[in-house]
Formats: C-alpha cells, sequence, structure tokens
C-alpha cells in the first residue's frame, strides 16, 4: 500500500469531525517516513482534498469540509470528557451570568496545544501551568474572575456576589496554592479572593503571598446570606 494511502485510511479510521494533529501522528505511525516525506504527503492530500487543513499542524478527514471549523477546533481544545480545556473571558462570565455581554473571541485555557498559546481565527487558547482537574479549574475560574473583575462589561454585581459565596463554600486550599504557584496573578487578586473567603468564614493560607504593609486596592463586595 502507498504511504498516500496509508495516511488517507489513518483519517478515514477516525471519527467524522476529529482533528488530528500531524505531529502527533507522524510520531505514533509514520515514523518509516522522513517527515519532509510526511510533511509534504499530507500538503498534497490536502491540495486534493482528501483531507482538509484545518490550522497548521491540525488536519481533518475530508468529508469533514462542511463542518463548523470552529466546533471542530473547541471539541480539539477541550479534549475527551472535556478534561483539558477551560473557557475564560466573556464565556467564562456568561456561564456564572456576572455578565450577558457576548464576544466574538472565545477564549480559553488548553492543556492540548504544546506552545504557549494557539490563536486560529476567533480562538485566543493558552496552555495554562497547571492540569484542568475539576478543583484547579474552579480555582482558575475566580482568579480570572477576580482579576478581571473591574474590566467585565455590564457586570451583575448581585450575580457575582452569589457567585463569591458558592465559590467559597467549596473552596479547596490545596487545590488554589498550586494553581497560584504555578501561573501569574497578582497580588491584588490574590488579595481579593481572600477578602471573599474570609466574609464567608472559609479557611485558607493565601496571606503566605500578601505582605501586611501593603494595602492591596480590593473592590467591595456585597454579602450573600443564602
Amino acid at each position: 500500500m502507498k504511504n498516500s494511502e496509508k495516511i488517507a485510511q489513518y483519517f478515514d479510521a477516525r471519527p467524522d469531525g476529529t482533528i488530528i494533529a500531524a505531529n502527533e501522528m507522524y510520531e505514533k505511525a509514520f515514523l518509516k517516513m522522513t517527515q519532509d516525506a510526511f510533511f509534504r504527503m499530507l500538503e498534497r492530500l490536502a491540495a486534493d482534498g482528501v483531507i482538509i487543513r484545518v490550522a497548521k499542524g491540525l488536519y481533518a478527514k475530508g468529508s469533514d469540509k462542511d463542518k463548523n471549523v470552529t466546533d471542530m477546533l473547541l471539541n480539539y481544545l477541550f479534549g475527551e470528557e472535556n478534561s483539558e480545556g477551560m473557557y475564560i473571558g466573556y464565556n467564562l462570565y456568561n456561564k456564572y451570568g456576572i455578565s450577558s455581554v457576548k464576544k466574538s473571541t472565545i477564549e480559553l485555557y488548553s492543556n492540548v496545544i504544546k506552545g504557549k498559546s494557539f490563536n486560529v481565527g476567533n480562538i485566543k487558547a493558552k496552555k495554562p501551568g497547571v492540569e484542568l482537574n475539576f478543583e484547579n479549574a474552579r480555582i482558575i475560574e475566580a482568579l480570572e474572575i477576580l482579576q478581571n473583575y473591574s474590566d467585565i462589561e455590564e457586570l451583575n454585581k448581585v450575580k457575582f456576589a452569589r457567585y463569591a459565596r458558592n465559590f467559597a463554600r467549596g473552596y479547596n486550599d490545596e487545590a488554589a496554592i498550586n494553581c497560584i504557584e504555578n501561573m501569574r496573578y497578582k497580588k491584588s487578586t490574590i488579595a481579593f479572593m481572600k477578602k471573599i473567603l474570609e466574609m464567608y468564614k472559609a479557611r485558607n493560607t493565601l496571606s503566605q503571598y500578601l505582605s501586611y504593609a501593603t494595602d492591596y486596592k480590593v473592590p467591595p463586595v456585597q454579602r450573600v446570606a443564602r
């Protein structure tokens, strides 16, 4: 069987809508070819319509040409069982009703990407510094919201207050320390989180990142009883 047929067969064996990373594909099944020959073959197959180039280094089977590329990319970036990605920015604010403003740009963290960032069309993805399990993702969501609090358009302060209460009630200090140690967030953001946690008497060790001599500018937050 010719190499071109083997590559086409590899794509055909994948479920519809699946995006395939060329580098991973090469390492898994085509090491007998030189890299140059492999990538030239991909380009030729894409030119012939056998496969489609979705983005740099990413391909899909030709029969997916009429599918929504954005949806395909998001499925790829979120990974199986949505365990590799999480929304930030306005998709995150919309999730909790903190803002109803819709943006065309889709921002997210994804552990699927190989470099620090991945920008295609209206998708802007960044690689986080930690695994995106449930507890870590919950902390990162809070840190992202608190860090951008003052810039969120049409901020719903009542919805934010409810979100803050629910976050504090389910707070995981170990996950918070992990995220703060491995990702870049401002001291004022950490102080903001600490203020919310103390408002609801949630034990935490965030003071280790703060200075008692510094007056951090933290927005006022409404306390929600229930």
